[in-house]
């Protein structure tokens, strides 16, 4: 029982420490522009998060940070609302699947980044959604 009380007065302890800002930046209208979500970590005000929205409310942008760089599922939107792109990032570099698509919602293009790096089989498609092309990164070289 006592260290289960223990246990519950670390957690309390950790969780009053570590408190979350939200600071937001507005378009000259007063429309929200962003959102950036800090919490203060070992004693330092760290930026966690990012929303950016478009003029008309939709949301533009939204994705995670760590050690203030780019980490985590980073996905946009067009400013109707449908989605333009989804990837993940590692200490701010792409890594790992981008799919990117048209205005319409059909796939654009989808394939794998490795640390910034496009590599593996990339796909390309025109907007009716059928595959115009197909590009092998680990293949490709890069001339002087």
């Amino acid at each position: 029982m006592q260290k289960l009380s223990y246990f519950f007065l670390i957690t309390i302890i950790f969780i009053s420490c570590s408190k979350t800002t939200v600071k937001k930046e507005k378009f000259e209208d007063g429309k929200i522009k962003s959102e950036k979500t800090y919490q203060k970590i070992d004693g330092k005000e760290k930026l966690v998060k990012e929303v950016k929205y478009h003029h008309n409310g939709q949301k533009y942008i939204e994705g995670g940070y760590m050690d203030e760089l780019r980490n985590g599922k980073w996905t946009s939107w067009y400013e109707d609302g449908k989605i333009w792109s989804e990837g993940e990032f590692k200490d701010g570099k792409s890594h790992g699947k981008r799919t990117v698509y048209h205005p319409n919602g059909k796939k654009y293009y989808e394939g794998t980044f490795d640390s910034g790096k496009r590599t593996g089989i990339w796909m390309f498609y025109n907007e009716a959604g059928i595959k115009v092309k197909e590009v092998n990164y680990s293949k490709v070289t890069v001339q002087p």
